[in-house]
């Protein structure tokens, strides 16, 4: 036992010894570079006049840069998109209560990125709009890409990897908006039976609070269902120095990443459980189109991470929906 222990000891010096030695880590956050990011890839309907892309800094420390900054870029289309051009680039300015929409220089190949006198920096992001297709006409074939070649500016700061934004046609079947009439309570609690399991704000209404308009939007790998309430508030916005005061329907909001195709619709999201615990849930359906501009959404099963065992989904059976392209 003398011996084991006059070797622990040994070994705890030596680790220590070691541990004396060794040169403090500093990190030196100004090694990294601030980073611009680009979405990769958007898409809108085929008679979409032009598209909005944001271009933003990603998660930093510290402040943004005190100068101009020079992006060069290369805009090209193919097809109906073959024509596509920057119409304006904007940024947002806060002050209190009031945006003022600002713009941003550019040419045919360079981006001027200035430092706002307000805040002293430039903007922490800013939205291109491409203009592709003026007369609104339906598409049918193209494409467009926006690349970020260069970066030119005396601050420490790089593109993202992805540098390209790629434009495309939005063809799915149930591609745009639509609206479900729910004309009476039995209707109304159908609803809810399918949706009241995932939006706890939709089961404490009465068919008496709602409006019986519900919209579905689906744009690009994203959708989202607006329930309008009778309810009604006075929303008061400032733009560059205007107010203006609107009495707007109160509405509540399910929001879901879907995939359509071939008669199934699959919707992802997350919802709140009784103990407002975050829970990711999956709802599959299945839709048909009609002749009309309609569409018939039947709705078949609701699983989260806690009831996905068969008998224990939030939702089971069969329930349809007729929605009408708005």
């Amino acid at each position: 036992m003398k011996i084991k222990n006059i070797l622990s000891v040994a070994v705890l010096a030596l680790l220590s010894a070691c541990a004396l030695n060794e040169p403090d880590v500093k990190i030196q956050d100004t090694d990294f570079p601030l980073r611009l990011e680009i979405d990769e890839e958007g898409a809108d309907l085929p008679d979409a006049e032009d598209y909005t892309i944001t271009i933003s800094f990603a998660d930093y420390l510290g402040d943004l840069p005190a100068h101009a900054i020079t992006l060069t870029y290369e805009l090209s289309g193919e097809g109906d998109f073959s024509g596509a051009f920057i119409d304006e680039i904007v940024y947002e300015y806060e002050d209190e209560d009031c945006v003022f929409v600002r713009e941003i220089e550019f040419t045919a190949t360079t981006i001027t990125v200035p430092v706002d006198a307000d805040l002293g920096t430039v903007p922490e992001e800013f939205e291109i709009v491409v203009l592709m297709n003026e007369a609104g006409i339906d598409a049918t074939d193209g494409e467009f890409k926006l690349e970020i070649t260069g970066v030119e500016t005396p601050d420490n700061v790089a593109f993202s990897y992805t540098n390209t934004f790629e434009y495309g046609i939005l063809d799915n079947d149930v591609a745009g908006e639509w609206v479900l009439e729910l004309e009476d309570e039995a209707a109304f609690a159908s609803f809810q039976q399918v949706f009241g399991p995932i939006s706890p704000d939709l089961m404490e209404l009465t068919f008496a609070d709602i409006t019986g308009e519900v919209k579905f939007e689906f744009e690009f790998e994203e959708m989202k269902i607006e329930v309008e309430l009778v309810e009604e508030e006075e929303v008061t916005e400032c733009e560059d120095g205007e107010i203006e005061t609107d009495t707007e329907n109160l509405v509540i909001e399910i929001e879901a990443d879907y995939d359509a195709e071939d008669g199934e619709l699959e919707l992802e999201g997350s919802h709140f459980n009784e103990d407002d615990e975050e829970l990711d849930f999956v709802m599959e359906a299945e839709y048909e189109l009609g002749d009309d501009d309609d569409m018939i959404i039947t709705f078949k099963s609701i699983i989260d991470e806690d009831n996905y065992e068969e008998g224990e989904e939030l939702f089971s059976g069969s329930i349809s929906f007729t929605l009408i392209k708005d």
